[in-house]
């Protein structure tokens, strides 16, 4: 009970000292209430980071209030500001969506060009087409996973071969990505 009472009595002196001009307890002050005020925001918004925001906006709007020593219920104020800014938020919200709504209209059915462009099965026929059959078999088998010895050993060849036909490839598929983006 003591503690709970002590608390208490710091918040009023601190809002004592804000109210009668002492600006440098703001930041004590902001402390206090910014978890309570973003808790009551997630209540009425459902979002924890926009909640966070309001109730940063409603601390600001209190830094920036020029009568705070008229202010008689300094929570109730604080809360009352919080409600506010929460219906504000969700109704910006809801007028954004709506005139997202009824200005942009996707087409359905229909791929942008670069999902059409870039599919899996084209990149495939791009990269098959651009290299040669055994350098293609050694990509394959370096995009399922295996290291340049397995490579080698599935391939018949060596360690220093598959490096050397896998940093060709590479450079060769830089080439033709870049041609292509153009």
């Amino acid at each position: 009970m003591y503690i709970s009472a002590k608390k208490d009595e710091d918040r009023e002196s601190l809002w004592r000292r804000f109210a009668s001009g002492d600006k440098s307890v703001f930041g004590r002050l902001y402390t206090h209430y910014h978890r309570s005020l973003t808790a009551y925001c997630i209540g009425r918004i459902g979002n924890i980071e926009h909640a966070e925001n309001v109730a940063s906006e409603v601390l600001i709007k209190l830094l920036q209030y020029e009568k705070a020593n008229e202010i008689e219920n300094f929570e109730g104020w604080l809360f009352q500001v919080a409600k506010n800014e929460c219906i504000t938020f969700i109704t910006k919200t809801a007028r954004r969506k709506k005139l997202l709504n009824s200005n942009y209209k996707p087409e359905l059915n229909r791929l942008p060009d670069v999902e059409i462009r870039f599919s899996m099965e084209n990149i495939d026929h791009l990269i098959r087409t651009s290299l040669d059959e055994k350098d293609y078999k050694i990509w394959q088998l370096h995009q399922q996973g295996y290291d340049n010895r397995e490579i080698a050993e599935i391939i018949d060849s060596s360690e220093k071969t598959v490096a050397n036909r896998k940093s060709a490839a590479r450079n060769k598929l830089k080439s033709v990505f870049k041609k292509l983006n153009e």
